[in-house]
């Protein structure tokens, strides 16, 4: 049994099969492999992490956000309870990446997404960028590439530079 900050009980390792249906209690995304569970005898207490998460650093460096270091958060700080990513302006309520100073969120998996992809369908690697430069003269709409959907040049993209 181990201990983790954001759980008051220790938890075990398990093994977890994607039709369980179970979902991560750090990043809410889909559970998967290995994974730790709540180890208290307690019904109800249903907490899940992957592997990956349970051994996030609780302090990070992030290009996106240069100017402080983010603290990795069991839960969001405001007093709603929820966050909204400033990657992807989805919203989280449970583990965050945050800065104080700043009113900054990442959800876990937008801190650790690549720098670079590469895609079949293009012939270019895709760059990971945090903004879009306005440029004046530019009349190209902000869409998406591959599912046509329109983004906001606030939020985080893969680009190619070429």
């Amino acid at each position: 049994m181990v201990r983790h900050f954001s759980h008051p009980h220790p938890l075990c390792p398990f093994e977890v099969e994607e039709e369980q249906g179970l979902t991560c209690s750090g990043c809410e995304l889909n559970l998967s492999g290995s994974a730790y569970k709540c180890n208290t005898r307690s019904s109800t207490c249903d907490f899940y992490l992957h592997k990956s998460c349970f051994e996030l650093q609780r302090k990070i460096q992030h290009a996106s956000h240069p100017q402080h270091p983010l603290i990795l958060l069991s839960s969001p700080p405001s007093r709603w309870g929820f966050f909204f990513c400033n990657a992807c302006d989805g919203s989280g309520s449970s583990f965050t990446y945050h800065c104080k100073a700043c009113d900054f969120d990442l959800h876990v998996h937008c801190s650790s997404l690549p720098d670079n992809v590469t895609r079949h369908d293009h012939q270019h690697p895709l760059g990971l960028v945090f903004s879009f430069p306005k440029v004046e003269d530019e009349e190209e709409d902000k869409y998406c590439g591959v599912c046509k959907t329109g983004f906001k040049e606030e939020f985080w993209a893969y680009r190619c530079k070429e």
